[in-house]
């Protein structure tokens, strides 16, 4: 007993030397002593200049991009910067073969050539709450159990109950969310504004951006300028607005300063940002658990990235097509399968083992029974849904990938209306059926698509490991099914659907190959799958909230919760890398290292022409090095996660100095537990930035309205 308490004092003493692991939620600040860590690693600003919400501190430059990146305001004309891979979907829906903005890139000359961009919001953070006992007031009422308090048809209400009261209600496109910390054991609730006219000002060239492409993707050294800039607009009274010609540039009284003023190993750095996710709490049977489930996406996930690259290459305009799903696709399989690795190389499960040991020691001490045997029964939980889990991922990972597709219910509202006779209804569902059709199918080319089911569907049912089958596969040949169901549905071209849409029927809409094949798609998930799924999440959910509170009170509420894509900050330094036994990676990159790896052959390292005319001339300008190189991207050993892409990187004076944009692929299961040896973050060093935007772009007129210190 000696040495397992012995063991829960390690612990806990390595967890407060090692100062640097945590996405931390400024609220808890004090609560949990970090000011005074802050102040040890090197920060110069004061608490109250990072997070307030009374004073001008960060919260108030640093926001959500889109629906999961971070972007931060540096003019006080509304300017903003992230990463180019988080505007990417945006600026994909915007290009075309005549003006493709993603391939040759878009640099503004004035305010009149910034492009409104469809769909693209920004958000601030105005407010954070602890709601912890309206929540559990509310659970009680409705006597709730642990997995509904947690779930968003049971905190939205709730959400909106409170905001009414708030006295920031009358805002406008104001939001409040409730979010679970701690495995459920604390709620806090955030107030949100959202501002919806937000505009393109330059985005630079695919192979300046993402030079590299996959093949780099998780990889250093890199040296791609990924960032984007954007400007938001607001109304006359700097309120969100929709897009209008005369709104203007939201006036922001606080914003990033840019320093060029060079970096250095050892300087302090800190990230601002909306990480998503994180799962530092599981025991060693849901570390294994999760190895499994990261399996099933990545099992086909890499022979469909090799099939879309072939294609991609082979033809610039299937290349506009696939490129935003085969970026999307490349990030999350390379991560899957990088964890997985790092997992077993970095002897994680065994860790965890050490850490329940001490958990084990702690709960026999404790007050609370529910602790004893807590562990146990989550490994038999695990165990019992490890084939379900697999076999759910699988199918979504195999048969989501369909693209000739319209939702049942675009179909169904026509087909209603089509027998209704009523020409009104049948006006309104027909506009919504288009629609449909346009967003979910009319953009794609099928038969790459049939070629991708056919080469995907044989991992299901090779792999599956339940036996079960869904009734539309059961005694068919899959590769003819497919080929019958692209061949002969109304949706599988333009041509097929204008021609139906001449003369639509119910019954044509209702017996099409499609929509028979997508009533078997969900019957099988919801008849087969789901029933198992959501008997283990409701028991996982509630066993959870037991060990992480433990959890918490074993390290006196010391460690950070877990990412949720709510505002945090994490700090660290600049480092090089060690990953393995005599590899040594230097902590910065030059635009030589572009040059080096140029091919003429590998589409991920094409060269920008221009940008090697600029590097042929040396033409670097004020950005340049002391040595005369053009510094690219840097390391640090800052904590971070998929959703802190485009979070600025600041220096012990809150100046930019750079965006993180990636991690490395030896520290993925970092996600799981933090590695200080091999966690870095990859970011694009700030006066690469100014470089592309300057000299390559010529985007001089932002330069103006910025804080710019040499």
């Amino acid at each position: 007993m000696k040495k397992i308490m012995t063991l829960v004092a390690c612990l806990v003493a390595v967890l407060s030397a090692r100062a640097d692991e945590g996405m931390w939620l400024l609220k808890l600040m004090e609560e949990q002593h970090l000011a005074d860590s802050l102040r040890k690693a090197g920060l110069r600003l004061s608490p109250d200049e990072l997070y307030s919400e009374t004073k001008p501190s960060l919260r108030e430059v640093v926001g959500i991009f889109g629906g999961g990146c971070t972007g931060e305001i540096v003019s006080p004309e509304g300017l903003v910067l992230t990463n180019n891979h988080c505007g990417f979907s945006y600026v994909h829906a915007m290009s075309t073969m005549d003006a493709n903005y993603l391939k040759d890139g878009y640099f503004a000359k004035s305010r009149a050539e910034e492009l409104p961009t469809p769909d693209l919001t920004f958000t601030f953070v105005l407010r954070v709450e602890d709601v912890t006992k309206a929540v559990d007031d509310e659970a009680r009422k409705k006597k709730a159990d642990v997995y509904t308090a947690q779930s968003q048809s049971f905190l939205e209400p709730l959400a909106e109950k409170l905001l009414k009261k708030s006295d920031l209600r009358k805002k406008k496109n104001l939001s409040a969310r409730i979010v679970p910390y701690f495995g459920g054991n604390r709620f806090y609730m955030f107030y949100e504004q959202t501002y919806t006219d937000v505009r393109l000002v330059a985005n630079p060239p695919y192979n300046v951006a993402q030079f590299g492409g996959n093949s780099d993707n998780w990889i250093w050294p890199r040296q791609n300028a990924d960032f984007a800039m954007f400007r938001i607009y607001a109304d006359k009274d700097g309120q969100p607005a929709p897009y209008d010609k005369a709104n203007r540039p939201l006036q922001c009284s606080k914003y990033l300063p840019v320093s060029l003023k060079g970096i250095d190993k050892g300087d302090y750095t800190m990230i601002m940002g909306f990480p998503g996710s994180t799962s530092r709490y599981l025991t060693a049977s849901e570390v294994k658990l999760r190895t499994v489930q990261n399996s099933a996406v990545a099992l086909p996930g890499n022979a469909q990235l090799a099939f879309m690259k072939q294609q991609m290459d082979a033809n610039d305009s299937i290349r506009l097509q696939l490129e935003d799903d085969y970026f999307g696709l490349g990030n999350v399989v390379k991560n899957y399968g990088g964890m997985n690795e790092s997992v077993e190389k970095t002897g994680l499960v065994a860790k965890k083992q050490t850490e329940e040991a001490a958990f084990r020691a702690f709960a026999a001490g404790a007050k609370d029974p529910a602790y004893d045997g807590i562990i146990e029964r989550i490994d038999r939980l695990c165990k019992a849904y490890e084939d379900t889990i697999f076999d759910y991922t699988l199918y979504a990972s195999v048969f989501g990938q369909q693209k000739l597709y319209v939702p049942l219910s675009a179909i169904e509202r026509f087909a209603s209306a089509l027998e209704s006779g009523k020409q009104k209804d049948i006006e309104a569902a027909r506009t919504a059926f288009v629609q449909a059709y346009e967003a979910a199918a009319g953009h794609y080319d099928q038969q790459i698509n049939l070629q991708t089911m056919q080469l995907l569907v044989p991992f299901w049912q090779k792999y599956a490991r339940l036996g079960l089958q869904p009734s539309f596969l059961q005694g068919k040949d899959a590769a003819a099914y497919y080929e019958q169901m692209y061949a002969t549905s109304i949706f599988r071209n333009r041509a097929a659907f204008d021609a139906f849409m001449k003369q639509p029927t119910a019954d044509a809409l209702r017996n099409d190959p499609v929509c028979k094949h997508f009533e078997g798609y969900n019957s099988f998930i919801v008849e087969q799958l789901m029933p198992a799924m959501q008997r283990y999440s409701r028991q996982r959910r509630e066993l959870d909230k037991i060990y992480v509170r433990g959890l918490c009170e074993m390290y006196d509420w010391a460690k950070a919760p877990d990412a949720n894509f709510t505002l945090r900050m994490t700090y660290g330094h600049i480092t090089d890398l060690r990953p393995r036994d005599a590899v040594h990676y230097d902590w910065r990159t030059t635009l030589d290292g572009m040059f080096e790896k140029a091919s003429t052959t590998e589409s991920d390292y094409f060269i920008n022409e221009d940008l090697r005319k600029l590097y042929e001339a040396g033409d670097y300008g004020r950005y340049a090095r002391e040595d005369g190189k053009l510094p690219t991207c840097f390391l640090s050993n800052n904590d971070i996660t998929g959703g802190n892409s485009g979070s600025p990187v600041m220096n012990a004076d809150g100046e930019l100095i750079g965006l993180a944009f990636d991690g490395n692929i030896e520290s993925l299961s970092s996600d799981l537990k933090f590695n200080p040896a091999l966690q870095r973050c990859i970011n694009v060093d700030i006066r690469y930035v100014m470089f592309v935007l300057d000299k390559l772009g010529g985007c001089r007129y932002v330069f103006d309205e910025m804080d710019i210190r040499q």
